[in-house]
C-alpha cells in the first residue's frame, strides 16, 4: 500500500480534479448529442470515481498535516480504514 507521503501533492490534487472536470464535460457532451441512457451513466460512473480518489487524497493529505505524532503503521492503519470507507460509499 503506498504512504501518505507518495500521493499527498497539491498537485496530484489539482490534477484529479481537472481529469475530472474533463470527464464531466464529456458528459455533457454527450448529453448534447443525445447519447444512450447506458452510456452515459457510464461516464457519470467514472466521474463519481475519480471525484471519490480526490476526495481520499485531499483527506490523506490532512491525515499527514495532523497526525506528526502518529507511528507510520498508524497512519497505514487511517490510510486502509480510509481505502475501506470509500469503497462502501
Amino acid at each position: 500500500m503506498a504512504t501518505t507521503e507518495e500521493y499527498v501533492t497539491s498537485k496530484q490534487i489539482k490534477t484529479r480534479l481537472k481529469r475530472s472536470a474533463g470527464q464531466l464535460d464529456g458528459v455533457l457532451r454527450m448529453m448534447d448529442e443525445n447519447r444512450p441512457c447506458e452510456d452515459v451513466l457510464v461516464q457519470l460512473s467514472a466521474v463519481k470515481s475519480s471525484i471519490d480518489k480526490a476526495m481520499k487524497l485531499v483527506i490523506a493529505r490532512n491525515i499527514n498535516n495532523c497526525v506528526d505524532a502518529m507511528t507510520t503503521t498508524d497512519v497505514q492503519n487511517l490510510e486502509h480504514s480510509l481505502d475501506l470507507l470509500l469503497k462502501t460509499k
